[in-house]
Parts: C-alpha cells; sequence; structure tokens
C-alpha cells in the first residue's frame, strides 16, 4: 500500500527521536484530513487546506505521500485498522463465532464503525462516512491493491471468526478468506448505497438497524453449517 514512505534507519543514537518526529508529522497529516472530511467532505479536502491546518509545509507533505490520493489511503488504512481493533475487542467478549462475525456485519451496517451513532448522527462523522464511500468506489478502481491492503485487517479478522466456526460446527467447510471478502463486498455495497442516498440529510439508523439484521441473515444462511 502506497501510504507513507518508509522511514531510513539513521545510524545514530538521535534515530528513534527522529523516526518518531516523522510519524507524529505523519500522524498530523492523517489527522487533518479526518477533520477536513469531517468538516466539509470530500471538497474540504486538499493538499492545501492540510498544510494550513498542520502548519506543515508542501515539502513534508510529499515526503511522506506522493498526492492526494495517498493521504486518502492513509486515512482508510488508519480507520480500518482501528475499527479492526474494535471489532477484535468485542469479538474476543463473545464466545460464539456466530455472533462474533454477527456483531462484525451489523457494526459496519448501522453505523460505520459506530462513529455516527455516538455522536447522534450529526457530528462530522456523517460527512466523513459519504466522502470516503464514495472515495472507496473510486479507488477501487484505481488503486484496487492499496486498497486491499487497507482492507486486510478487517478482512483477517472476519476470517478468523469464519475458520472457528467452521472447527465448532457452526459454519460449513470452505475457504475461510474467500468467506470472509464474499460477505464484506455484500456489506460494503450496501453501505456505500445507503451512505449516499444519506448523503446531505441525517442518518436513518432504525432503517440501518433493520438491513443489518436482514444482510446478516442473507450471510448466515450462505455460512450456516
Amino acid at each position: 500500500m502506497v501510504t507513507p514512505r518508509p522511514i531510513p534507519q539513521e545510524i545514530s543514537n538521535h534515530s528513534e527521536p527522529r523516526q518518531d518526529g516523522e510519524r507524529d508529522r505523519t500522524r498530523l497529516l492523517i489527522d487533518a484530513a479526518y477533520d477536513l472530511l469531517d468538516e466539509a467532505g470530500l471538497e474540504g479536502l486538499t493538499i492545501r487546506a492540510v498544510l494550513a491546518r498542520t502548519g506543515l509545509a508542501r515539502r513534508a507533505f510529499y515526503e511522506r505521500f506522493q498526492g492526494k490520493d495517498d493521504l486518502v489511503l492513509a486515512v482508510f488504512d488508519s480507520s480500518l485498522r482501528a475499527a479492526a481493533m474494535r471489532f477484535g475487542d468485542i469479538t474476543r467478549q463473545v464466545a460464539s463465532p456466530t455472533e462474533a462475525l454477527r456483531l462484525i456485519v451489523s457494526g459496519i451496517v448501522v453505523g460505520q464503525f459506530g462513529e455516527e451513532r455516538e455522536q447522534g448522527g450529526r457530528s462530522g462523522a456523517h460527512l466523513r462516512s459519504a466522502a470516503l464511500s464514495r472515495e472507496h468506489l473510486r479507488l477501487a478502481q484505481s488503486r484496487p491493491a492499496e486498497l486491499q491492503a487497507a482492507l486486510q485487517p478487517l478482512l483477517d479478522l472476519m476470517a478468523t471468526q469464519v475458520d472457528e466456526g467452521m472447527k465448532t460446527g457452526e459454519f460449513r467447510a470452505a475457504e475461510a478468506h474467500l468467506q470472509a471478502r464474499l460477505i464484506y463486498n455484500l456489506v460494503s455495497t450496501t453501505v456505500h448505497t445507503v451512505l449516499l442516498q444519506e448523503e446531505g440529510r441525517l442518518p436513518d439508523f432504525a432503517g440501518r438497524e433493520a438491513l443489518a439484521g436482514a444482510i446478516w441473515e442473507f450471510c448466515r444462511r450462505a455460512i450456516v453449517a
């Protein structure tokens, strides 16, 4: 995935602080992108706006990213890794792989990993979700390998639950990662459609919950033993 460029290893007692500084500036740029997407959606995310928000020079941006697409991919990578960690924490609390997978599917459909619901659906999380949904569709065509790398932690978590379900006899025998990808593709395509339909208005959480139940039942019937 083309995200921040590798940081050279310095043969120096100061190599670790310098690497920390590089990571801090990269994080600063990604955080600024989050904020701009929250405030104005995709139209508000420009390199000029990111530099103005962070106070960094243009050179600092291009030392880490080749352009805006790389920054957006870094936002995807950061948010999806965080989502995989949160879902991992949630699924560790349940014993059944079926229930664990249901929680992941429902969590994605209902609230873009919960952010919109937690903030009442009135925050910039909804603008950001719609913007990233549009970018997801575009980057799936123009940068499929990098987008796939960003999705991998979440897909791996789903595949782990599918594999566990096969071991316990809850799910039929199949290739776990393929099953996880099929489920994710169905869920994400539906979420993109809902987000674009809701763009410019408040999210319909009741409708999403009903949809999450329907999608999960469809997925469950496809994989159950």
